[in-house]
């Protein structure tokens, strides 16, 4: 009889050593594909050239192109690559905008997305916690003059 009674504790043993093991290894991979994910973007000028060719209106002719070195930073419940660009382009009827600071974010070593109020937005606080995010991450960048993306044509 007390065999019987010790065998679900032995149980429950083997199942608690297995919960921690697969902890540690949940843990592993997790760390495994961040680094896979956080790959500095050798090439991130030319990524960022595609992207804003894209992006604005009118890829030409923008004034005012900066951009800061890419480095790691919180981005939502994440940490990566992000790089801030700032630049003055113009809308679609040919009048200049303003300079408009962006967030591009990087994955596995290429651009991934920008990170941008969108002006209008459907929800008030999306567009306030996207504002806030690139006002703390690009206010203390490290800008650096982006010729290429002034020099851009369609």
């Amino acid at each position: 009889m007390i065999w019987g009674r010790c065998r679900p504790i032995g149980a429950m043993v083997t199942m608690a050593i297995a919960a921690a093991l697969a902890g540690c290894a949940a843990g592993r991979l997790h760390e495994e594909r961040e680094a896979r994910i956080n790959v500095y973007p050798d090439n991130y000028r030319t990524d960022l050239l595609a992207a804003v060719h894209t992006y604005v209106s009118d890829p030409t002719n923008i004034r005012d192109a900066y951009v800061s070195d890419p480095a790691i930073m919180p981005i939502g419940t994440q940490n990566r690559y992000g790089a801030c660009v700032r630049f003055n382009a113009r809308n679609s009827d040919g009048r200049y905008v303003g300079n408009k600071d962006v967030l591009a974010v990087f994955a596995a070593g290429r651009f991934d997305q920008f990170v941008d109020p969108p002006a209008g937005s459907l929800n008030p606080s999306t567009q306030a916690s996207q504002a806030t995010l690139v006002k703390e991450l690009c206010g203390q960048a490290e800008y650096k003059r982006f010729p290429e993306l002034e020099a851009m044509k369609r």
